[in-house]
């Protein structure tokens, strides 16, 4: 088994020792986490994009969307109240309801690319494809602050 990386064991190990209050504090970690998250929804997106321009066999588009998929159920979980950070901006907590819905919609769009993914049809996959892109654009737009 690998080794984690260092930052990685000390966040973890500073999450499981710290006292439930303490935890919710320890915004760092949990932006790490999402930041993480965001940047393997890029790594999925880039394999399905490879899957559709031949770079690898289509069929690896299943397995990207699948990934895809299963990340974005995890959205829901991290943005806890009071983890600002990163690119995050404050309007994810102060429209809680209207930034949940984006999140159902890229949960939607990603159960689609699943769907169109199992058919190796490009064109089906391509289209879905772009039905992420757009949930994704939808909450940026809103919801992420420019890059530093």
């Amino acid at each position: 088994m690998k080794p984690l990386p260092t930052a990685l064991a000390l966040a973890l190990t500073a999450a499981i020792v710290a006292p439930s209050g303490a935890r919710a504090q320890n915004a760092p970690t949990v932006v790490e986490y999402r930041q993480g998250l965001m940047q393997a929804f890029r790594t999925h997106m880039g394999g399905v994009g490879a899957a559709l321009t031949d770079a690898a066999p289509v069929g690896h588009a299943e397995h990207h969307a699948v990934a895809f998929d299963r990340m974005a159920q995890a959205l829901a979980n991290v943005f806890p109240e009071g983890s600002t950070g990163g690119r995050a901006l404050p309007a994810i907590w102060s429209d809680r309801d209207d930034f949940m819905d984006k999140v159902t919609d890229i949960q939607t769009a990603t159960a689609r690319l699943v769907t169109a993914s199992r058919t190796g049809d490009a064109e089906q996959i391509g289209t879905a494809m772009q039905g992420v892109r757009q949930t994704c654009s939808g909450c940026h737009g809103t919801y992420r602050g420019p890059a530093n």
